[in-house]
């Protein structure tokens, strides 16, 4: 019979250190991460192992910097926060630096475009009137009220066939050149007038 041995695992302390032990402890990490892909955290896990990221490579990506930056925190370096851009400016510059593949670039500007500002939810349900989940405005029946009956489109008829639909066609273009005609008779008529 085989003894069975506990899984291995290791155990974490939960005392708190001091500020410069615990930033040895994360440059230890950075500098292993970048010699060791498996402990990077954007590392890819391929069918050939473990790599760098193809991003970052070993000096990493977003974590990797923000990692460096709490280290250089602990050491008691003074870091100026960096300029997180708010969400509109970053629209507004991905507008203006984008070029589409298609179309001749033109860019849509607004007229108050940068004067836009948000407007608080209860201040605009007051603007627009209560509305309630399900409420149905005032309607109307437009023929009670003396309206005119709205155009039906029957799609249940049986299609004409082709002979009548090229007859139907016929008239109309009969009707379309006489009316034609008649106005350029009329013309005729009013320029033979004021010559006259």
């Amino acid at each position: 019979m085989v003894p069975d041995a506990p899984p291995p695992h290791r155990l974490v302390s939960s005392t708190p250190i001091d500020v410069s032990t615990a930033a040895s402890i994360l440059q230890d990490y950075i500098n292993n991460s970048e010699a060791h892909p498996h402990l990077h955290p954007d590392a890819l896990i391929t069918p050939t192992g473990v790599t760098f990221s193809s991003h970052g490579g070993p000096a990493g990506g977003v974590v990797m910097h923000n990692l460096r930056r709490i280290v250089a925190g602990l050491r008691g370096e003074f870091l100026e926060p960096e300029p997180t851009p708010e969400p509109e400016e970053q629209v507004a510059e991905g507008e203006e630096t984008w070029k589409g593949k298609k179309g001749k670039g033109t860019k849509t500007t607004f007229i108050d475009e940068n004067e836009f500002e948000w407007q608080d939810k209860e201040v605009y349900e007051q603007e627009q009137g209560e509305i309630e989940v399900g409420e149905i405005f005032d309607r109307s029946n437009v023929v009670q009220d003396g309206g005119e009956e709205p155009e039906v489109e029957v799609t249940g008829e049986k299609r004409k066939s082709k002979e009548e639909r090229k007859k139907e066609k016929k008239e109309r273009d009969a009707k379309r050149k006489k009316t034609i005609e008649k106005e350029r008779q009329a013309k005729a008529q009013a320029g033979a007038e004021e010559e006259a």
